[in-house]
Parts: C-alpha cells; structure tokens; sequence
C-alpha cells in the first residue's frame, strides 16, 4: 500500500512498491510451476481435482498481481499530470484493490503451499524407504586400499572408472566409483559376489525408469543429498528439493552421482556457465540410440 506524500517521495514508495508486487508474482509463479509438475507427473497420492483447483487459483492470483502492477505503471506514467485530489482519490483506490487482492492472495497461498507440501511428503515417504544409494555409500566408506586384488584375479571395465554413465541403450545408469575401493570390498566379500562387475552391476547400476519422472526424481535425489549426506535439515533438503524440481536442465541422476552440495554446486556453476568440460569431479558419458532417418526406415521396412 502506498501513502499519499510529495510527489518526489511518492515516486521512490511506488517504485518500492512494484518490487513487492513483482516478488509476490514470483513467488506465485514458482508455486505454479511447481504444482505444474506434480499435476503432470501423476503423482501418487494426489488428489487431481484439488490440485486443479490450486493451480486455477495460482493463475488468477497472478492475473490480479499482474493487474496491481499495470495500475502501477500507469501511475508512475502519468503522475506529473494528476492533480493533489486526483492523485490522492488514484491511491485510495488502488490501496483498497490492494487490500483485498492481497489478502485473498495470501489466504490462497497459505493452503496451496499447505497442499503442495503434502505432495512432497509422498515423495519424501518414497525416499525414506528408498535403498539405491545406501549400498554405493556402503562400498565408499572403505578408503584404505591395502592387500589389493591383483587385475588377473578379476574382470572389470576400467573404462567406467569414475564416470556416471546414462544409456538409453541399456536403459541404466551406472553412477561413478571408485575402481579400487570397489576392488577392495571385493576381495572382503568375496563370498557375495561373483566379480567386480557383480558388484557394479548390484550396487551402482540403477534402471533408467528409476529417475522418471525427470521433476519427480529431481525433487526426491536433491532432498536425500541433504538429508542422507550433508546430515542437513529438513528444511533446506526441502528448499534444495523444490529449487532442482523445474531445473529441466539438470539429470537427476548428476544429482544421485554428487557426493556433496558442493560437487553439485560446482556442476550446476559449470552448467550455467555453459562450460561443462570445466566440470571434472566425475566424468558423464550419455549413450543415446542412433538416429535413424525417414529413409533409412524405409529401407529397413522393405528389408
């Protein structure tokens, strides 16, 4: 709400103004992009005709601040040529649009984020019972590599070394370790496992579908980072969790592969930096089918 003051300090209190209102837009945004993904991944636990409901109340909350934000912009271009009483009879009717807009836009916000929370408790519920990573955390907690298994006593891939592999061939991932770590837990359970290549294939190798949908494992990987490595609090597990969920940029299988917030950090400064090849806490190999051209199917169909 604006007071009615001297034109020079009216100006600064609307400029003031205009940012409060852009940073509720924001906020309102955000809740909608967020519930966007819930709805569309088909979340369990949700209830859709809630949801829809939520999600029709976030775009009016946005077209209402969008609204204040107009009158706004009108009133910082016409200021000058108002007069004291028209001036004065212009904020007292915008301040009792705003009154009303942001009351009823707070009231909503309070129980769309009340039902958006309960959404991510379902995903929480799923990765409190969740083991993908307990076993890879298991096998790095042996550091010291001592009485090695020599290379002619195991088969393995030394390619894979350290490299977080996503193939859409094989519909897999294999999340990053350490070959020698890995060799010295296979020679202390020998009698568990076949081979290092057993061990990789139990303990590192997740199926692609686990990390689907993409916003869903997103949510679910950051929050276990957190929680699970950093020790942290719920609450920042959660705000971490609800920033990577519409970071459609980021494989949330990167995030599963990150030892710590900062290997994520540094990968996320590197992602935005547009300098990927800067990123060497671990390697990223993709491996993507080849694509086959309308010809090239042609072809294949007459064979």
């Amino acid at each position: 709400m604006i007071k009615f003051s001297s034109k020079e300090h009216l100006i600064e209190d609307i400029n003031s103004e205009v940012q409060v209102i852009n940073s509720y837009l924001t906020m309102q945004t955000a809740l909608t992009e967020q519930l966007s993904v819930f709805i569309n991944s088909n979340t369990e636990k949700l209830n859709l005709d809630t949801a829809i409901i939520n999600l029709n109340r976030l775009k009016q909350n946005i077209l209402l601040l969008q609204n204040l934000l107009s009158i706004l912009e009108n009133l910082q271009s016409t200021i000058n040529f108002l007069t004291p009483s028209g001036l004065k009879t212009y904020l007292e009717d915008y301040n009792a649009l705003y009154k009303n807009n942001i009351t009823n836009i707070f009231s909503y916000t309070t129980n769309i984020e009340h039902f958006i929370h309960e959404l991510s408790l379902g995903i929480i519920d799923v990765v409190n019972a969740d083991s993908v990573d307990e076993k890879q955390e298991l096998l790095e907690e042996e550091k010291t590599v001592s009485n090695q298994v020599s290379d002619s006593e195991v088969s393995y891939n030394s390619v894979a070394n350290n490299v977080l592999v996503i193939s859409e061939i094989r519909n897999e991932v294999i999340l990053p370790y350490n070959l020698e770590n890995v060799k010295l837990y296979y020679k202390n359970h020998m009698n568990k496992f076949s081979s290092i290549e057993d061990i990789i294939k139990q303990n590192y190798t997740v199926p692609l579908s686990y990390y689907k949908p993409y916003s869903i494992a997103r949510f679910r990987e950051s929050y276990k980072l957190i929680r699970r490595r950093e020790h942290g609090s719920r609450f920042n597990a959660l705000s971490l969790a609800f920033e990577m969920l519409t970071n459609y940029n980021l494989h949330p299988a990167i995030i599963s592969a990150c030892k710590s917030i900062d290997a994520l950090d540094i990968y996320l400064a590197c992602l935005g930096d547009n300098k990927l090849e800067e990123f060497d806490i671990f390697d990223i190999k993709y491996e993507i089918p080849p694509v086959v051209s309308k010809n090239q199917k042609k072809s294949l169909s007459l064979n």
